[in-house]
């Protein structure tokens, strides 16, 4: 692999200025996250969106090629399309890494609030975005449960854009092929990607399909998106310590470990189908009326090879819900219900997996077997008071109230360390304020301050997957306050936004290293984000983004071993540093436009050391990756373009942690070159 170094730069594609360049472009519209259309100069608040050119040019196989040049976001990679997602956070797992983000299609929840999933990104038309919009920190009214730290929407492309299609492949056995065409009122998308994996026994095949209707019926504008993913993946596990042979970091350093596949039986399939049409109309001079009906299903299966035992899951849902929204332009008011079916059967056939503690010991045989009804309700309002002509004063709240009908289609009762709950109901009421206030010092520099609270109801599997160590209807509403301010600066050199946070979380529900749940968590974040654009000439510019944050546990939480001690790596003493939560992240990308058709671009990803384990006795030295891109436009609309992914060969992880008592790792992909075709017409 290493003699395919000499690709030359030619074969290498652009990511130009990426989130850099669409967060100072006065034009760029945020169109999925707010009631309307808002530009971000008119938001207060720390939003960041990638367009169609700059994802085409990055060509990702992964969202996180994408959205890991953004401040704040840290993706970490698994195996396959699956990933762990952190903004302005660490990078959290289980229901907490699914319900601290909430993931949009078109201003739509992917999934239901209590059936969010961790690696949700895959189940979304991402290959086919007209923009990627990432909002940091709590969500606007607009958006309830799961919008804690963050969100990130995914914009299908207008029908009255171009057709596109590009070819893609690499010198490892990955070839993708993805296409767009509009006709009339109609525009169809496809994509269907086969990935060999760089580990034994890994890869994917995933297919997408996205169909879109713009129109009108009667009085009503309309825009109607029915899609459909399906992803079957051969999973590689973790890389982890064994009793004999290389121990933590070194595993990444044997040639003979690092491309393994410790878990060759591990798998996920999934399939989802959504259909979401939004019906818009002038209501009087100036106010609009928003409706958007919306019904989804989406289904899983897969090996829990990341935990002893290694039991199957089985999970569905299927949901029906209405937004509803009436605005113009400093006021909005909407509300939004939502009705939920779902299951989840997890069963082990392995026999029973023992741990350094019996206590946790992996039980052979069925270990759930429930479904779950879900209602959502909710309601919003916000509004604009112009103070002067240069300073505006945004105020708005949501209140939201979950209900869940949990029903045990099997016996009640313990098995091992899984206890099975009999039948119950829990109701959830929160409230989410949100308030800002925005300044135009000049025409070239803009301040803002922001205050708001962000809140989840619990996930289903925290509630009802209970474990011995829990309580039927322990799990509470999370909520995360948070309090920021930033400038936005441009001007024809250069382009600058900061933004400084604090953050306090509580009723944090996480799952130790043991793999037992803690309920009444507490953490504090506080950082700086940063992100510029500095053109030197008409052809040469550098751009970057940073975060400098630190991330760290408010409570103490005290777990004993065997011998009645403590356990070092699962006690947690007030101010230790929550896992996996480097203190600096950095992408930097010099891009050079030097002659016509022509651009190559360098990009340095930074990730600094952390933690791996909540008692801070384990930690990952971080790593620096980088990747050569260039492209050449062969004609007006046809381009030939390609990269070099970790351009030298570094051995890192995507992502490092510890637990039941291992290091674990899931390697980096060596260097590898992605080439391809794309045309434009």
């Amino acid at each position: 692999m290493k003699k395919l170094f000499f690709i030359p730069l030619l074969l290498s594609s652009p990511a130009w200025a990426q989130s850099s360049l669409d967060v100072f472009e006065d034009e760029v519209i945020i169109q999925g996250i707010y009631d309307r259309d808002i530009s971000l100069e008119e938001v207060a608040a720390s939003v960041a969106v990638l367009g169609v050119e700059d994802l085409q040019d990055i060509s990702f196989v992964h969202p996180a090629e994408a959205l890991n040049a953004i401040a704040g976001v840290n993706i970490h990679r698994g195996s396959g399309q699956e990933h762990l997602t952190a903004i302005r956070s660490p990078v959290l797992t289980g229901g907490a890494g699914a319900a601290s983000f909430l993931y949009l299609q078109d201003g739509v929840p992917l999934r239901a609030a209590g059936f969010a999933n961790v690696n949700g990104l895959f189940e979304g038309g991402t290959e086919f975005a007209e923009q990627l919009e990432v909002f940091r920190g709590p969500g606007p009214a607009e958006f309830g449960s799961n919008a804690v730290h963050g969100l990130i929407n995914i914009q299908s492309q207008d029908v009255a854009s171009p057709t596109r299609i590009r070819l893609l492949g690499s010198s490892d056995g990955f070839a993708g092929f993805t296409a767009a065409h509009s006709a009339g009122d109609f525009r169809v998308a496809v994509t269907a990607n086969h990935d060999n994996g760089f580990r034994d026994d890994s890869g994917f095949d995933q297919q997408k399909i996205q169909l879109k209707y713009q129109g009108q019926f009667g009085v009503w504008d309309v825009k109607w998106l029915t899609s459909f993913q399906n992803l079957n993946q051969e999973t590689a596990g973790f890389l982890q310590d064994i009793d004999e042979g290389p121990q933590g970091e070194e595993l990444l350093r044997d040639e003979d470990i690092r491309f393994s596949n410790p878990n060759p039986e591990a798998f996920r399939d999934s399939e989802s189908y959504r259909t979401q049409a939004s019906f818009t109309r002038d209501i009087g001079a100036d106010k609009t009326l928003k409706l958007t009906p919306y019904a989804r299903r989406s289904e899983l299966r897969f090996l829990r090879h990341f935990v002893p035992g290694q039991a199957l899951e089985k999970n569905s849902h299927t949901s029906v819900g209405l937004q509803s929204a009436l605005f113009s332009d400093d006021w909005n008011i909407g509300a939004d219900v939502e009705y939920t079916q779902g299951k989840l059967l997890e069963f082990q056939e392995n026999s029973d997996a023992l741990t350094f503690n019996p206590a946790i010991t992996f039980t052979q045989g069925l270990h759930y077997d429930y479904e779950v009804e879900s209602f959502v309700g909710a309601a919003y309002a916000q509004k604009n008071f112009w103070l002067s002509p240069q300073t505006v004063f945004d105020i708005g709240t949501r209140a939201e109230y979950t209900r869940y009908e949990y029903d045990n289609q099997t016996t009640e009762g313990r098995l091992g360390r899984f206890i099975r709950l009999a039948d119950r109901t829990d109701d959830f009421f929160v409230i989410t304020p949100k308030a800002s206030l925005r300044h135009e010092v000049s025409d070239n520099l803009n301040i803002y301050a922001r205050g708001a609270r962000g809140a989840r109801a619990p996930q289903t599997v925290d509630l009802y997957s209970v474990q011995l160590n829990q309580t039927g209807g322990e799990a509470d509403v999370e909520t995360l306050d948070s309090l920021e301010a930033g400038l936005k600066f441009d001007n024809e050199v250069l382009s600058f936004e900061a933004a400084a946070f604090s953050q306090w979380k509580d009723n944090f529900f996480f799952r130790n290293s043991d793999g037992f749940s803690v309920a009444n968590g507490r953490t504090k974040h506080i950082g700086i984000e940063a992100s510029f654009l500095a053109k030197f000439t008409d052809w040469l510019s550098l751009s970057g983004d940073g975060t400098l944050a630190r991330h760290t546990y408010d409570f103490d939480d005290v777990n004993l071993n065997l011998d009645g001690l403590a356990d070092e790596s699962n006690t947690i003493t007030d101010g230790d540093r929550v896992d996996t939560a480097p203190d600096t992240l950095v992408n930097l990308r010099l891009t050079a436009r030097t002659l016509k058709g022509l651009t190559a671009e360098v990009e340095w990803s930074h990730v600094s050391s952390y933690f791996t384990d909540p008692g801070n006795t384990q930690s990952y030295d971080g790593h620096n990756v980088f990747v050569l891109r260039s492209s050449f436009d062969i004609t007006n609309n046809l381009r030939i373009f390609g990269r070099v992914d970790n351009l030298f060969d570094e051995i890192y992880a995507d992502r490092a942690d510890f637990a039941f008592g291992n290091e674990r790792f899931f390697p980096g992909r060596p260097r590898t070159v992605f080439f391809g075709l794309s045309s434009e017409f």
